[in-house]
């Protein structure tokens, strides 16, 4: 349906104050600056989950995503991305791995350097879950 490149980190990552905690205060008056993630790679979006190779490689069945958002919060704030949010948001993705076990993902996907293709993936993504 959808491939692309993607700029991705848990939540966990994210929450890392010595590695990004400067990053989510001031990041988005620099234009040189990537998104906040740590790890790059490939993405697949297909009928039955998405499919994430690279330097870590993640498949998220559909059957198991409880939460899709588009939209910054805590982890991944506006003031962390250039122009502050106005162009793109971050895709946040909540799945269950088993029934007490649960992973939350942030993705970026074909970032340009000003825009992104979140918006395209966020509504396919949620007409395949309807």
């Amino acid at each position: 349906m959808l491939e692309g490149n993607v700029l991705w980190s848990y939540d966990y990552e994210l929450n890392d104050e010595k590695r990004f905690g400067w990053i989510k205060k001031i990041a988005g008056i620099f234009s040189f600056l990537k998104p906040m993630h740590n790890h790059e790679g490939s993405i697949l979006l297909a009928s039955n989950g998405i499919f994430i190779t690279g330097d870590e490689h993640l498949e998220l069945p559909l059957s198991h995503i409880e939460e899709v958002y588009m939209g910054f919060d805590e982890l991944f704030p506006a003031s962390s991305v250039k122009n502050f949010g106005v162009l793109w948001q971050p895709i946040r993705i909540k799945s269950f791995i088993t029934n007490s076990e649960s992973q939350t993902i942030y993705l970026v996907i074909n970032y340009t350097g000003l825009f992104t293709d979140n918006k395209t993936w966020f509504n396919t993504l949620i007409s395949l879950l309807r």
